[in-house]
């Protein structure tokens, strides 16, 4: 080998690895030069000066809003009954032969490199892959369900069984399908039910949601029962007493937002820090009826979250009414509010 072809195939590694170490980077943007969108269920995008910047073609049901850089990307179903998802707004539909004839309503979306992944029951998509879940007839997803880390896929909800005690589920990646781990529970008189997901560093999860009537989280599919700071009482068998909405993790602390109940038996919005519980409220002059905190995203070095506030509003006459303020709080104040909006989630970019 001359020394120029040395010099050629020296240069090109170079390059590949630069292009590659620029392909994994993660670009933080300055906290001025952030944007939030949040999504309806109706497909209505607004910013958070709370304008809407887009209505989504085509769309009867939106389910979830992610981002990756400037970008942002939709999950639902579309009017026209085509499997895909809605990128920057726009429609792109996935040219997949399935092997049954279903409609198609993708319930939550996640991104990896180039790669989108959709749960679309009982599949997960991957571009133009399909994946099918084990052992899913009693499969209940919701809400944040589907979590990507380095190209690892995760799902996660609830498995019904009539008469007897629901399980918490966990799907993963095994074999060109999607295999079922049952979640522990303290006992199997219990009901387990996971509503969220989050991955990181490829093999690590935490799944968050509720055992019997007690608020958890699953790290690594581990157990772990969340304080409550109220001494409610159960008044319907099925509620639970505190529950997990959402979960992340940030500079190696475990976050879990949800809600638990009151001795009044209303709810009161709670996240937990490394486990320890604080109550989130906006402004302590108003008489709160309930609220609950739906969404947790990191960011950079900061956390921001989607509460909901339900409170008595009285006017000058006298008269009272009750007012649902719709939050986005980044770290521990408040950076956006809407009403009147039927939210679905949001997303940074």
């Amino acid at each position: 080998m001359t020394n120029l072809n040395k010099y050629i195939l020296l240069a090109l590694g170079a390059l590949i690895l630069l292009s590659s170490c620029e392909k994994d980077e993660t670009v933080v943007k300055r906290r001025g030069e952030r944007q939030v969108y949040v999504l309806t269920y109706d497909g209505q995008i607004y910013d958070m000066m709370g304008d809407m910047i887009m209505q989504l073609p085509n769309c009867e049901y939106a389910s979830e809003i992610i981002s990756d850089g400037d970008d942002y990307f939709v999950s639902g179903k579309s009017t026209k009954d085509k499997v895909g998802y809605w990128k920057n707004g726009k429609w792109n539909t996935l040219h997949i032969d399935f092997i049954d004839n279903v409609a198609h309503e993708t319930q939550g979306i996640a991104k990896w490199d180039y790669y989108i992944y959709l749960f679309d029951y009982p599949y997960i998509l991957k571009n133009s892959g399909i994946f099918p879940l084990d052992d899913c007839e009693n499969f209940n997803p919701s809400g944040q369900c589907i979590a990507v880390s380095n190209g690892k896929c995760y799902l996660a909800g609830m498995e019904y069984h009539e008469d007897e005690p629901n399980d918490a589920v966990l799907y993963y990646e095994h074999k060109g399908r999607f295999a079922k781990a049952i979640l522990p529970k303290p006992s199997p008189e219990m009901s387990g039910h996971a509503t969220t997901i989050y991955a990181y560093d490829t093999d690590h999860t935490i799944v968050g949601g509720h055992v019997g009537t007690e608020p958890c989280i699953w790290v690594d599919q581990q157990l772990q029962l969340l304080p409550r700071t109220y001494n409610g009482s159960v008044y319907e068998v099925d509620l639970p007493l505190a529950h997990v909405s959402s979960v992340t993790q940030l500079n190696g602390h475990i976050y879990a937002a949800g809600y638990e109940t009151d001795d009044d038996g209303n709810d009161r919005a709670v996240l937990w820090v490394d486990g320890v519980p604080q109550h989130i409220q906006n402004e302590h002059s108003k008489k709160i009826i309930f609220s609950f905190a739906e969404e947790l995203i990191a960011y950079g070095e900061d956390l921001y979250m989607l509460t909901f506030e339900c409170y008595e509003q009285e006017f000058p006459n006298g008269e009272k009414d009750t007012k649902l303020d719709i939050l986005i709080w980044m770290n521990d104040r408040v950076i956006a509010k809407y009403n009147n909006i039927d939210i679905v989630n949001f997303t940074v970019v």
